[in-house]
């Protein structure tokens, strides 16, 4: 498989087990409890710093790369790439709920949990989109030649959970997602 493919499935496992995590805090959430907060903000701040200036810039690239190379299905890619504007707006709602909580402001528990639902829902349900549509049809439709070129223009940077996991920046999230696995073992 490609680099970039393969780089952005690896991305797709690891946001996998974010969304996974962020069902189980909503779930608590839901169920009368405090979720931590804090890790629901580094949740969030990992997505800003990682998914929307590394990984949602790429599958762009390499979508409209497809579309110029005559791929057809235009719904799907323009879909997907206005989708990831729409992500950030979607992730921006729900950390200002969470900030509002923080701050005691009166906010309506189903209307924060709302919007962490609408997030999760929406992160599957484009990560599904792309994995069984668009990345088949960009492998399809993508020679070596644009794979080279798209390696060499495509923002690059290490994950800062997954990769060499900055020490004090994530970590309550890297040992939550840690203890998750642990638990599924």
């Amino acid at each position: 498989m490609q680099p970039l493919m393969t780089r952005l499935a690896q991305d797709h496992r690891r946001l996998t087990k974010l969304i996974d995590l962020f069902d189980e805090l909503l779930d608590r959430f839901h169920e009368g409890e405090e979720p931590d907060y804090d890790l629901m903000n580094e949740m969030l701040e990992y997505m800003d710093s990682y998914a929307d200036i590394v990984h949602h810039p790429t599958e762009d690239l390499i979508f409209q790369r497809a579309l110029d190379r005559g791929a057809g299905h235009h719904e799907v890619f323009e879909v997907l790439m206005r989708q990831h504007k729409g992500l950030a707006e979607i992730s921006k709602r729900f950390r200002q709920a969470l900030d509002g909580i923080l701050h005691e402001e009166v906010l309506l528990r189903e209307d924060v949990e709302g919007h962490g639902r609408e997030l999760v829902a929406t992160m599957r349900a484009h990560m599904r989109l792309e994995d069984e549509e668009a990345f088949p049809i960009a492998l399809e439709y993508l020679s070596e030649a644009d794979w080279a070129a798209l390696e060499a223009i495509a923002p690059m940077g290490e994950d800062p959970l997954f990769g060499t996991p900055e020490p004090v920046r994530f970590r309550a999230l890297y040992r939550s997602l840690s203890d998750q696995a642990h638990r599924s073992d």
